[in-house]
């Protein structure tokens, strides 16, 4: 059975305790009745507190990236395209495009002078017939002259063909000559070796023919003398005359050896000339042909195919450049441009994420290129648009870049600043006369970096920081928490 402490025997022993010494019981009830004001006065207190406190809402420091938004202006256009040539130097007549313009296959781009357009069609055809002339020539190759060699080696073989005829004559000569000579030696020892003759008439007469003999004999070796001598004489004259030849033979053949190096040479300058004037001929045979389909188009440049005119650089009233301008396909990829000022610029890197808004379109991309920082430190940025209907013209660019990863990040709301400088508000819990209360302490920081709602900090940040309150604090200030 639960035990159950009887009320009414406090009540009994209080009463007997009361009428036994009055006094004391009326000291007792008054400071019962002390306490009681205070406690109702303590809680009044803290309820009026309370309600006057500041209200903050808490937040600790953490690691994040630190990021900042802009928005800029920028434009919109087409790049690039393929050049439209004309011929250079025709008098503009009329510019009918503008740059930017969307164009349909034939629609007329700028009209050309007539009397321009047919001076220089005139002057072009001369110049055709001129080059196809000189290019003709220039491909027949030149040959060296060897007439003057010919007939030298002609001359040379004569002589070497007189020469050996000479050789052969005197070699004859001098055969008979011996055979002769060696006839009248032959009789001479017939004679000689026959035996003494009597009577003495025959003797004598045998001597005579022994005399006419000898004499014979001596004539013989003379003619055969003569004839040797006459043989090498004529041998000698012969050889110096083929000599002579041969001499002018070489000399022709040096001469047209020279000439022949010299042909070749002048042969290959020519081919080279040839070679430059067949590209100059096949240059000016199609402007030729431009200015013949100008002349058919009665004097009108139209675009060749639909497309978006990125650049135009014809002017009424001034002669025209060799390319006109630069027609992009339709479905050309659009640039985007816009500038950021020295703060943001110093963030932004190629490859940076960008938001570009025209109308009610919208899309994202990415920057392809910056310039080199002006004089005041802003940049011009590039980015390519490769889809979409986008117009040539304004649009605006929302770019979010990153300032870095910090180990301490705060809301922003948490920075304070005076005349001391920034610093934030710590909470921290003290036991005071009407209980523990959160007090403010102060802590100096150095802001690193700071954007799109969050701060970096430096220092070493612990415990919990003010991010908002709904009145003005103060240190040492008591403060309420949020929930």
């Amino acid at each position: 059975m639960k035990f159950r402490f009887p009320f009414y025997r406090i009540r009994t022993a209080f009463a007997a305790w009361k009428n036994s010494d009055p006094k004391q019981a009326g000291r007792l009830g008054t400071v019962v009745r002390f306490f009681a004001v205070m406690l109702i006065l303590t809680l009044t207190a803290r309820g009026i507190a309370g309600a006057s406190m500041p209200k903050v809402t808490l937040g600790q420091a953490s690691a994040g990236s630190i990021t900042q938004s802009s928005t800029a202006s920028g434009t919109i256009s087409v790049q690039g395209g393929t050049p439209l040539t004309v011929p250079e130097g025709l008098l503009v007549a009329q510019v009918t495009a503008t740059t930017g313009q969307t164009l349909s296959k034939g629609d007329a781009i700028a009209r050309f002078d007539e009397v321009s357009l047919a001076q220089a069609l005139a002057t072009k055809q001369a110049q055709v017939q001129q080059l196809e002339v000189s290019a003709r020539q220039l491909s027949d190759p030149e040959e060296a002259d060897g007439f003057a060699l010919q007939q030298a080696q002609q001359q040379l073989e004569r002589a070497y063909s007189d020469a050996q005829k000479t050789w052969r004559d005197g070699e004859d000569a001098i055969e008979k000559a011996r055979q002769q000579r060696d006839a009248a030696q032959n009789a001479l020892n017939a004679l000689q070796n026959q035996p003494v003759a009597t009577p003495e008439s025959a003797e004598a007469e045998r001597q005579q023919k022994i005399a006419e003999a000898k004499a014979a004999l001596d004539a013989a070796e003379s003619a055969l003398a003569a004839a040797q001598k006459n043989a090498e004489d004529a041998n000698e004259a012969a050889t110096d005359t083929a000599q002579s030849y041969e001499d002018a033979r070489n000399s022709a053949a040096h001469t047209y050896s020279q000439s022949a190096e010299d042909v070749a040479k002048t042969n290959e300058a020519n081919q080279a000339q040839a070679t430059v004037t067949q590209a100059q001929l096949d240059i000016a045979r199609a402007e030729l042909s431009a200015l013949q389909s100008l002349k058919a188009a009665d004097c009108v440049l139209s675009a060749p195919e639909d497309g978006t005119l990125t650049q135009l650089n014809l002017e009424a009233g001034q002669n025209s450049t060799s390319v006109a301008g630069l027609l992009a396909d339709r479905n050309a990829a659009s640039v985007l441009t816009f500038s950021l000022e020295q703060a943001s610029a110093r963030l932004a890197t190629v490859g940076t994420q960008v938001t570009v808004k025209q109308g009610s379109q919208s899309m994202q991309t990415t920057i392809t290129a910056l310039s080199d920082p002006s004089e005041e430190g802003s940049i011009q940025i590039t980015a390519m648009l490769h889809s979409g209907d986008w117009k040539a013209g304004s649009a605006t660019v929302e770019i979010k870049l990153n300032a870095g990863q910090y180990e301490q990040c705060l809301p922003a709301t948490a920075i304070q600043t005076d005349s001391s400088g920034m610093f934030v508000y710590l909470v921290e819990e003290r036991a005071t006369l009407l209980g523990i209360q959160n007090v403010l302490i102060r802590l100096p920081v150095t802001v690193e970096a700071q954007g799109d709602g969050m701060a970096a900090v430096s220092g070493s940040i612990s415990g919990q920081v003010v991010t908002g309150a709904d009145k003005p604090l103060s240190e040492g200030a008591w403060v309420r928490v949020a929930s």
